[in-house]
């Protein structure tokens, strides 16, 4: 499939890309028919990347209120599973379109990105299959072709094709009929996309792409998947059965009318053949001194789960993480700050990584739809760049929350710390709105309290 992909790019936009992915990352992750380890860890760790994180974007005007509208919907419902893909994929596409006379965001596969130019480190051209949608049984792709010059000009062509590769009107799909073929934007310092990419090293020179958070541990992931499979045939095996004898295991009259004794081996079956617990066994007389032989053995649990967890350990240290993403917490006294680190740091150094990345992906893509506002007049004209975007991440999984508090109070009572900083860390929001509850508070400080006309026993 993708060398066709490869081949479409040089028939519409006349580019070869550099080598992509070489294996289908989000084939095994979007895989549900069995156990899928990689997918665990990578919605675990997208779990731990998180937790309280909050992030906001600080500004004044309509092209704040935009990016607001656009962002802050993508941090609190989408990005946490996007994240999770990244991990499990190796890395995940944000693409910004203007249609239907607003800015909307999808994200893809880092396989559908192609690479065509580069100058320097920095990726200056590239191909893109955006989306792919299927109306009426009938599949369709959106592809899009990034230029970025050296003054700057950008050009974002777009191409809408079906499943067979041919170029189609973009009226085809009602969601990109507004989509202009061709664009020109300058002033502009990268491409219109953003790229959050798995930390994972991929033990290679280059590292355009990433590779899942699995990466390298393939084997400690056939062993893990191959013990699950062992541990439940223990207790397939371990059900009680009971023995019958086999004159017993009668059919229907056959033609002369006489009852019909099936043959041993037509009636032999295990427990493992379904969950009827009795088998058929051979030479039994049932008389009054005869019981039916009984089988019943006690499972393995204790071993089994020895073994799980060493394999779970194996895996964990395989990809880099510290205990407690696959094996069971690791038991720390969380007031001792530089216990929990150390329990934890490994783990912790893979999320804070993850951050970066995301920080990175948000950052050009508040500027690509900053842009884009720009460029297609969705909000008042010279409003580009007047936006901040910060994020509190979350260290619950590395220090004690109650420690921090302490922490922060005894800055505060120093006066290294703002009392609106204190109350921003406990309730979150802006430091603006913060500010205005402080002041709310200190301009009733002292004031007699307020009589209801009720006596004390009523109050």
């Amino acid at each position: 499939m993708w060398q066709r992909f490869v081949e479409w790019i040089k028939s519409f936009f006349k580019r070869t890309p550099e080598p992509g992915v070489e294996t289908s990352y989000a084939a095994k992750y979007e895989d549900i028919t069995g156990e899928n380890v990689t997918a665990t860890m990578s919605n675990a760790l997208a779990s731990k990347v998180y937790g309280d994180s909050t992030f906001q974007i600080d500004g004044e005007g309509k092209r704040v209120e935009m990016l607001r509208s656009l962002l802050d919907p993508l941090w609190e419902d989408d990005l946490p599973w996007i994240t999770a893909q990244a991990f499990g994929k190796g890395g995940m596409v944000l693409v910004p379109t203007v249609t239907g006379g607003e800015v909307v965001i999808s994200a893809a596969n880092q396989e559908r990105l192609y690479i065509t130019g580069r100058r320097g480190r920095k990726a200056v051209s590239a191909v893109l299959l955006a989306e792919s949608v299927i109306i009426d049984k009938e599949e369709y792709q959106r592809w899009m072709y990034y230029a970025l010059d050296e003054n700057g000009s950008q050009m974002i062509q777009t191409v809408v094709t079906n499943c067979d590769g041919v170029s189609i009107p973009f009226e085809t799909v009602p969601a990109w009929a507004d989509i202009e073929p061709e664009i020109t934007i300058g002033g502009t310092d990268r491409l219109l996309i953003a790229f959050i990419k798995c930390p994972r090293d991929n033990r290679k020179e280059l590292k355009a792409y990433g590779v899942p958070i699995s990466y390298g541990a393939e084997r400690e992931i056939v062993e893990a998947v191959e013990h699950y499979n062992i541990y439940r045939r223990e207790y397939k095996l371990t059900r009680p059965m009971l023995g019958m004898s086999a004159s017993l295991w009668r059919n229907k009259k056959d033609s002369t009318g006489a009852p019909r004794i099936l043959d041993i081996d037509d009636v032999a079956r295990t427990v493992q053949d379904g969950d009827l617990p009795f088998v058929p066994i051979e030479g039994a007389v049932y008389d009054e001194k005869t019981s039916w032989p009984y089988f019943a053995p006690a499972i393995r649990q204790e071993a089994m789960e020895a073994r799980m967890q060493s394999l779970y350990r194996r895996l964990e240290k395989a990809c880099g993480l510290s205990q407690g993403v696959l094996t069971e917490r690791q038991t720390v006294d969380y007031a001792n700050k530089d216990e929990v680190r150390a329990a934890q740091y490994d783990t912790f150094a893979v999320v804070m990584a993850m951050r970066q990345s995301i920080k990175a992906a948000l950052v050009d893509l508040a500027y690509s739809a900053d842009v884009l506002a720009e460029r297609f007049g969705l909000t008042p004209a010279g409003a580009r760049g007047n936006y901040e975007l910060k994020f509190d991440w979350d260290y619950t999984m590395i220090e004690s929350s109650e420690q921090t508090w302490k922490h922060l109070i005894d800055l505060q009572t120093r006066g290294a710390y703002r009392l609106a900083q204190l109350y921003q860390w406990e309730n979150g929001g802006t430091l603006d709105d913060a500010q205005a509850a402080v002041d709310d508070v200190e301009k009733f400080d002292g004031a007699p309290a307020l009589d209801f006309g009720v006596d004390d026993a009523t109050r």
